[in-house]
């Protein structure tokens, strides 16, 4: 499967957001309880800002969205961009969907000269990540509004500039 990957638009927030809900609550449910993946959709925030800022990726089948991503440069260091939004809609996991968008993700930070990603993974991400080159920094649990605890990995990842990609 090849899917077209470009550059999310405000107008594909609504299908971003039910992607994002799907995929939550089916592919993180082998390591979460429901309570937790409900509540913890609230800490998924800022998409409608990495869209506007032109580094929000979605991958496209038949004219649906089936995955997203993107990133965003940190501001206290500008050699450092932080990974987020990653999900694919259930159907499509473990077939390349999040590969190719994490690497046009690398591609386009590499490119403006930024030396490391870092993201804080869920544990059914975290394999996906260890497999693409990032190593774990830290475990913790997010607190949640509800009063349970979600735990999370932050992880990062050295990249080469590279004028080729």
């Amino acid at each position: 499967m090849n899917p077209r990957i470009y550059e999310a638009g405000l107008e594909n927030l609504a299908h971003i957001q039910a992607l994002i809900s799907k995929s939550a609550r089916i592919l993180q449910s082998p390591f979460y309880k429901k309570s937790e993946i409900e509540t913890a959709l609230e800490l998924v925030n800022g998409i409608e800002e990495l869209i506007t800022s032109g580094s929000f990726l979605v991958a496209e089948h038949e004219k649906k969205i089936i995955g997203c991503g993107g990133w965003v440069i940190d501001v206290s260091d500008p050699q450092k961009a932080e990974i987020r939004g990653f999900f694919v809609h259930p159907d499509f996991a473990r077939k390349g969907v999040a590969t190719r968008l994490l690497t046009t993700c690398e591609n386009q930070c590499s490119q403006k000269g930024i030396q490391v990603l870092y993201l804080t993974a869920t544990l059914s991400g975290e394999p996906f990540y260890k497999k693409c080159g990032f190593s774990e920094l830290e475990r913790f649990k997010q607190s949640l509004s509800n009063g349970e605890s979600f735990e999370l990995v932050k992880m990062a990842k050295e990249i080469q500039y590279n004028e080729n990609c």
